[in-house]
């Protein structure tokens, strides 16, 4: 059932279609509003003693939450410069991490709230910018990040206060035979 609304001399069809056709017109400061929340999010998350604190993850040495950060701080830049494909290229990116880091957390059964709430607000970004005629850069921008994210990426299982204990941390480096991050691995 399709309704067909005459307003303003303009003809739109159902209320989805006008809150979506406001959505977009607003879509760079609910870029922002929501980049806000993320950085909130992220903040938040680095501060938390709750079952979150057994995820961590890093890039290059780099943790996930300062990544994260500078992540939406790119998306709030972009948004009011208003550079919409570097926009798309940098969400499209955005999702394809967040399905490795999904599953990250779907593989070892440890489910971060704060997390999945900041993967939701990268899908909603996404979804908000996504453009009909750009959907190959879109694909293209997800696989590449997924496959170098997965390269990259160095996460770990294992709660905050184990790690902090020198002897298990020593052990735990000397089984995955690295001198940095200890990582729990997962066997079958």
């Amino acid at each position: 059932m399709d309704v067909t609304m005459q307003q303003n001399g303009i003809q739109e069809r159902g209320a989805p279609n006008r809150f979506t056709g406001w959505a977009r017109s607003k879509r760079y400061i609910i870029n922002i509003i929501f980049a806000c929340a993320a950085i909130a999010l992220e903040i938040y998350y680095s501060i938390c003693a709750g079952a979150c604190s057994y995820l961590k993850g890093d890039i290059a040495g780099i943790d996930l939450e300062y990544i994260g950060i500078a992540y939406m701080a790119s998306i709030m830049l972009l948004s009011i410069l208003k550079k919409d494909i570097l926009l798309l290229v940098l969400l499209s990116a955005g999702v394809g991490i967040e399905f490795y880091l999904i599953g990250f957390q779907i593989w070892y059964n440890t489910y971060c709230p704060y997390c999945l709430a900041f993967a939701a607000i990268v899908f909603i970004l996404f979804l908000l910018n996504a453009q009909r005629n750009r959907k190959a850069l879109s694909i293209v921008a997800m696989g590449l990040a997924l496959i170098l994210f997965s390269i990259f990426f160095k996460g770990s299982v294992v709660p905050s206060y184990v790690l902090e204990a020198p002897c298990i941390t020593t052990a735990l480096q000397m089984l995955d035979g690295q001198t940095a991050t200890p990582r729990l691995v997962h066997k079958a």
